[in-house]
């Protein structure tokens, strides 16, 4: 059995250190801030009077098809083609809120993935548009879902459960870890599968042989809040950002925890619990804070892999978001010791005007897409940095007739927006892959 940590207040186990808090001064002086445009958008609902708000989009692994996820319970596909996102679909089934949206893997890029209040999860076959596959928790929300081959998982109340998906039948189920509400579960793509919980622990199961909860568990740790949201970052998925209920932000190497005799799995090794704050000073001496005033929510994180960097990303409510670096001190037995705040690299402004839910990175933005976002404004917006893009954009807007505001673009001049338009769930980053791309950052 690997590390376990159930109380921060417990004597330090292995490196002899607590969690280093975040620094109250941004680390390093501010450099050169990127500013996207935003080439293309399109509402999800055009009822003014009762609008609906984006909780999710979700680029395909390919980027060729954008999936968003409405508080009205549809999941609506878009299509990237040129600066234009164009409606191709709707998927409707679901009869509560879609909790959780994804695509299947690489092996199946036509299937969507999505889990719903309603206690469904449920598998969407694209090119049909129709529903494939359908597993049902009675009395139960679903709260999230992951996937890996055959095996599906998915968090409810203070249990994990899994189905087999070649027979469609309930594999197993892990109910002896968590006392609350599972909101987070992720397949690593060694067999182990990471849940968080409204209760405050994160646990790692190595379910690639047996589902015995005795046999399985390998790590936990408890952050002593409650998780909203968790993703796996580094090389080979190593380490875990987290987001929680109170908006703290916390990393842990929950590789290092399964094994025993390698030291700094046992703990933190970065504890932000005022990552608004740190953010907000970190946007203020940049040119980022003329942008992000103040930081009034946390986005979430994204790994960029060609760079090995992860990015707070964070929101003020009038619609504007900043990537924050996050940036990591090495110990000597090379496990990750403490963490800062750096000054933000890239903003984006001119697409939304309320509050972002989700942000995930498609592309390095240079030729094509960089990133597509989903907001409180009913609004999905594609991001880029490629000039050819924006002029392309500004170029249909003014045949159209649409334009109706403008946005800076990455050289700082302004250019038109192509758009008449006016909580947040989790995201996994796809990690490494032998064709990496180049770093926007």
């Amino acid at each position: 059995m690997g590390h376990i940590r159930f109380d921060s207040d417990d004597e330090d186990m292995g490196s002899g250190q607590g969690p280093q808090p975040s620094t109250s001064a941004p680390a390093g002086p501010p450099g050169t801030l990127k500013l996207p445009t935003c080439c293309g958008s399109a509402r999800v609902d055009f009822n003014f009077n009762d609008p609906c708000y984006v909780f999710r989009a979700l680029p395909s692994p390919s980027g060729d098809l954008v999936a968003a996820s409405v508080s009205n319970h549809a999941i609506k596909l878009y299509q990237p083609s040129g600066p234009q996102l164009s409606l191709v679909g709707e998927l409707r089934g679901h009869t509560g809120t879609v909790t959780d949206l994804s695509f299947s893997s690489t092996s199946q890029p036509y299937a969507i993935l999505s889990s719903s209040a309603d206690g469904s999860l449920a598998v969407w076959d694209v090119r049909s548009m129709q529903l494939a596959e359908r597993y049902e928790v009675r009395n139960q929300e679903i709260f999230c879902h992951s996937s890996l081959e055959h095996v599906l998982a998915a968090g409810i109340t203070g249990e994990v459960l899994f189905w087999d998906r070649r027979t469609r039948k309930p594999l197993a189920k892990l109910d002896d870890t968590h006392a609350e509400d599972v909101t987070q579960v992720r397949f690593h793509s060694s067999g182990r599968i990471l849940s968080g919980s409204t209760d405050g622990l994160i646990a790692v199961h190595d379910v690639s042989k047996s589902f015995n909860d005795d046999d399985v568990f390998q790590a936990a740790i408890n952050i002593n809040n409650s998780v909203e949201e968790f993703g796996l970052y580094g090389h080979g998925g190593g380490r875990l950002w987290v987001r929680t209920g109170t908006e703290s932000v916390h990393l842990w190497e929950w590789l290092l925890a399964t094994t025993e005799d390698v030291p700094g799995g046992d703990m933190q090794f970065a504890d932000f619990p005022m990552a608004r704050e740190a953010a907000s000073q970190a946007c203020a001496a940049s040119a980022a804070g003329s942008i992000v005033p103040q930081v009034d929510y946390l986005v979430g994180c994204h790994y960029d892999s060609p760079t090995n960097q992860l990015f707070l990303v964070v929101g003020h409510n009038d619609g504007p978001v900043a990537f924050v670096p996050v940036l990591e001190q090495q110990g000597p037995q090379g496990n990750m010791v403490a963490a800062a705040m750096a000054c933000p690299v890239m903003a984006l402004t001119g697409g939304h005007s309320s509050i972002v839910r989700s942000l995930h990175c498609m592309g390095e933005g240079s030729t094509g897409p960089l990133c597509v976002t989903g907001g409180e404004d009913a609004l999905v917006c594609m991001w880029t940095l490629d000039q050819e893009l924006v002029n392309a954009a500004a170029a249909a807007a003014a045949a159209s007739g649409t334009a109706t505001a403008v946005a800076p673009s990455a050289t700082g001049r302004l250019q038109q927006r192509l758009s008449p338009g006016p909580d947040r769930q989790h995201g996994q980053e796809r990690l490494g892959g032998k064709n990496k791309r180049p770093s926007p950052y």
